[in-house]
Parts: C-alpha cells; structure tokens; sequence
C-alpha cells in the first residue's frame, strides 16, 4: 500500500501535477521538503530523481525539460538550497524552458526571526519566472480550493509559456508523517489555453512592397523539420538571404552559416550593398557580436521579430512584433509575399564562396591548437549524437566551422553563462534515446565539476575537455591582455587535469596532447561502453590565441 503524506496540500500538489502531465521531479535533499519527498518517492507514477546540488540540480532539470519539451519539477529545502536555483531559473526564463520550482519554507511569518534555513522566500524568483505563488498552510476547504486553483494556475502557465514558474509551500511540524489514505481525488484537469494574437500581414505587405533586399536572421532554435523544409524554400528568393548560427539547427547551402567571417569581408564602401531594407529575426538569441554591431550601425528600414514569447528591438529598428513560431510564419510569408529579382543573396554567396577558398587553405598546415583542435572535433561526430556546448571561447569556436543536419546543437545562450553546461547536458542525456556529447572547455567543465555526481548518467554520454589551462577567450578578445591583471585575474590560469574526477565520478578517462593522438583516439571514444567517457586534450602552451588571430586576418584579406 502507497504511503502518502498525512499534509493534505502536499497529496494535492502531486495529484495535480500528475493531471497536468508532469511526471518527471529532481529532489535535493533536506528536511523541510520532506513531505513532498515522501509524497513524491512514494508514487510510482512519478519519476524522481536525487540530485544532491541544487544549482546543478536545476541545471539538470533545465537539460531534461529541454529534451522532452514538457515541465520538469525541482524541489528543495529552505533557506539558501532555494536560492540556489537561480542561475538555472535565469537561463530557463531566457531561453523559454519549462520548469517547476517546488520549494519548501519555514512557516508563513518566520522569515527575519533567527531561525535556522529562513529567508524571504515568497517571491524569491519574481523578475525571472511567469508565475510566483505562495501557498497556504491550512487544510479548510476554501484553502485547498484556493491552492488548487494557485497550483494549475502555475503549471498552466509553465506549459503555455514554455518557462519557469515558482510555488513556495511553507510546512509546520510535523513533517514526516504519513497514512495509506489518498486524501485528494479529482476528475481530469482540462488543458491550458494558448492564446492566439494578432499578426498584422496588412502592414506587413505595405512593408514588404517597398523593399527589396531582405535578411533573414535565424538565432537560436531547436531542431524543426518542417521550419527546415520552409526556409528551404524560401532561400529560393534571390532578394532574401538567410543567416544562421549553430544553434539554429538549420542546414542547406543557399544559407550563410559563417557570418562573422563574410561580413569581416565587408568594406564601407560596400556597405549600402550588404544592408538590408528588411531584416526578419526568427527565434532566440544570436551569438555573433558583428552580426548586431552591423545591423546596429545600419539599420534596415523595417525589421519584424518573429517569435512566440520574445519581441526584443535587438537592433534598435522593430517595426512589427510577430507573435507567430517560425514556421507557421514562413508558410503564410510564402503565400503572400513574391521574390524579387537581385542579386542581394549572389552577393553574400560570392563573399563566402572566397572566404571558404582562404580557409581552407589556412586549414592545412595548422599548428596544434584549439583551432586545430575543434576542426578535428566537429569532423568526427558520430551521425547519432547530439552535441551541447559550453559557452564562452568553445561556442565561438564552434561558429567557424560548418555543421551537419545529423547532430542537432544545443547550448545554454539565454544567460549565456558558464556555470551549467556539464549538468544541462547530462540532463538532456538523461532523458534522450540518442547518445550525447558535450564539448567545454577547462573552466567551464571545473566550474561545473559537481555535474559528475549524477547517478543517472548514461553510459552514452560523452565529454569533450578542452584543456588550455585557462579562460583563453580573455587573451583573444581586446581589453584583458593590456590590464596587467590578465593570467591570475582573466584567465585564471591553472594546471587541474580531470581524471581524478573521471576516476572517482566512474567515468573512462582518455587523455590526448598532440595531434597524432587526436586523430587516431574517435573510435575507441566513441565506442560503445559501460560507463560513460571523458577526453581531456591537452593544449596547454600551445598558441592558441596566436593562431587564431592568424586565421582572422586570413579571413579579412
């Protein structure tokens, strides 16, 4: 017989979640949660999982959610445990991420009073999720109403948008006990309502009728084949050219995919050519710095932001606000708007086409670097894996070099931080039938070390270290190198090596420091293991900023 908590809301709180579709809950340990641990541990409908480390934890959480497209539940104690989810709530309100936050308090009143693991919890998370809720103690019937209708109001919103919400649950003593008696039934809870918002084409096409040259800017989006076959169809249109990164999750070769180094190839007095009249955004974030410094500098005459969540004027020139996803978008934009004839998308192309020819030849005769390195890297994903990078100097890397369509990119940009990669990776591997490899480099993948204590790891899951013995981004971009403060306070140079992490976490440890050993270390990597893999390469020492510096002024001839 289930044994469930004698707390009337804490059966209330899982009977809704379980009518709502959420089955999925990360426990950080503790004692004022211990009801909900109780409730949730002993109910077979859910899956839970204990995650010692509640940054991580939500982090984790955040990677999951991502997977499956559905809420993920974390719950924790009092007091600095909760405060702890910030950095994970932060990246999922940015990068529109379903996710729950069950946190357990002191009871109302106790916040200020010296008692241990209190703080002023209501709200705690206001400025960053789409709901906030405090619920009440009281088992009258008029409360437990009031909390039902707080507790769907907060999942509701979760799933319409698609980001974080908060419920805090204050619990008085006892907290540990239990009956066999289900307190709480009720009938099917009816899906939330999406709501539907205007699009004004009207003003749309008067827009488009006055252009010629338009751009299509893709940011960040998750893989979409129907998105794929449209924008396919669309980059048909000589007058259009479509721009996309790594994390659009967008491939064909009528895209330019390596916009930093086409527009270092843009001179001012070409600059009329180049700028659009109309630029399009579609999805998220965009990691090109030049991308918006150019737009910024000339903007276009209109701009449309097409999102279902986000209209940020990114480049100082919204005209209209599209609250549509990309796809459906395209579809209505390929009925209604013709191409034009130009050579605006021939232009771009002829740019590429000569900085593909210098990188290529560049690429021959690389020294052992990080560039040399990332080359071999993303030449040898396997077609199955998913690939998550870490931020900072490897999404950036990740950006010079063309992707395939058989390995879906994620990456943490709604914060853009460096503190949860290793965990949102594994997160996502947890929950995925396709196997995962993370690429990170050395401060990220320390920063983030307690990711590794994680007994739900599969055995599929791999890590790619990139080891230079520092933040190296701080010795490519201008600035830290002339501050004198550079190698302890930038760079925060370091000699840490992973595999007593690897040994004691139960990970295979591979280690390489050259490029003979690069080359000839995929397949024992990449095979088929019991335990998953950490490869740590070595480029310590090596010129790492030099050469790319090199490569950028090839890129610029």
């Amino acid at each position: 017989m289930q044994k469930n908590s004698s707390k009337i809301n804490v059966q209330l709180i899982a009977e809704t979640l379980i009518n709502l579709g959420v089955e999925d809950i990360i426990i950080s340990p503790g004692s004022r949660n211990g009801a909900l641990t109780m409730q949730f541990a002993n109910d077979k409908r859910f899956h839970c999982y204990s995650i010692v480390d509640e940054r991580s934890a939500g982090y984790v959480a955040l990677g999951m959610a991502l997977e499956i497209q559905k809420p993920v539940v974390i719950s924790c104690t009092s007091g600095s445990a909760a405060a702890n989810y910030y950095p994970a709530i932060t990246e999922a309100f940015y990068q529109n991420i379903p996710l729950i936050v069950l946190t357990a308090d002191r009871p109302e009143g106790y916040a200020d009073l010296f008692d241990g693991q209190t703080i002023r919890q209501e709200n705690l998370f206001e400025k960053h999720v789409y709901y906030s809720t405090q619920l009440q103690e009281s088992e009258h019937d008029e409360i437990l109403t009031s909390n039902f209708l707080e507790i769907k109001k907060a999942v509701h919103e979760a799933i319409v948008h698609q980001g974080p919400v908060h419920i805090n649950m204050p619990f008085s003593e006892p907290l540990y006990e239990s009956i066999e008696e289900k307190l709480i039934t009720f009938d099917a809870i009816g899906d939330p309502n999406h709501p539907t918002h205007f699009v004004p084409w009207d003003d749309m096409t008067q827009e488009y009728t006055q252009i010629e040259k338009v751009m299509i800017l893709v940011g960040q989006h998750a893989p979409n084949a129907e998105l794929q076959k449209l924008i396919d169809e669309v980059s048909n249109f000589d007058n259009v050219i479509i721009l996309t990164e790594t994390t659009s999750n967008l491939h064909t070769t009528s895209h330019i995919s390596q916009i930093d180094a086409v527009l270092r190839n843009i001179k001012d007095d070409m600059i009329d050519a180049f700028k659009p009249d109309l630029l399009i955004t579609l999805g998220q974030r965009v990691i090109s710095k030049k991308i918006k410094q150019f737009l910024r500098q000339n903007k276009p005459q209109f701009h449309w932001h097409v999102d279902q969540h986000w209209q940020p004027d990114t480049y100082f020139a919204l005209t209209q606000e599209v609250k549509q996803s990309p796809a459906e978008f395209l579809s209505i934009f390929l009925e209604d708007f013709q191409p034009k004839k130009s050579n605006y998308k021939h232009q771009w192309h002829a740019i590429e086409q000569h900085n593909q020819q210098s990188q290529d030849a560049f690429m021959q005769s690389l020294p052992w670097s990080d560039l040399l390195v990332f080359k071999e890297i993303i030449g040898h994903y396997p077609a199955a894996y998913t690939v998550h990078y870490s931020n900072s100097s490897v999404i950036r890397y990740s950006q010079l070099f063309k992707h395939t369509p058989h390995n879906p990119v994620y990456c943490n940009r709604g914060t853009s931080g460096i503190d949860g990669s290793t965990s949102t990776a594994i997160g996502f591997a947890m929950k995925s039938e396709k196997p995962v490899v993370l690429v990170t480099g050395d401060i990220s993948f320390f920063y983030d070390s307690n990711a590794l204590w994680n007994n739900y790891i599969p055995s599929h899951f791999r890590i790619i270290l990139i080891n230079n013995g520092g933040g190296n981004i701080f010795k490519i971009i201008p600035g830290p190198a002339k501050s004198n403060a550079l190698e302890t306070f930038f760079e925060t140079q370091h000699h840490l090596k992973a595999s007593h992490l690897a040994s004691m976490y139960g990970f295979e440890y591979l280690q390489v420091t050259d490029q003979t050993q690069l080359k000839s270390v995929w397949q024992e990597f990449y095979a088929i293991s019991k335990a998953p893999k950490i490869l740590e390469i070595n480029t310590q020492g090596a010129p790492n900023a030099e050469t790319l510096h090199q490569f950028i002024q090839v890129l610029q001839n």
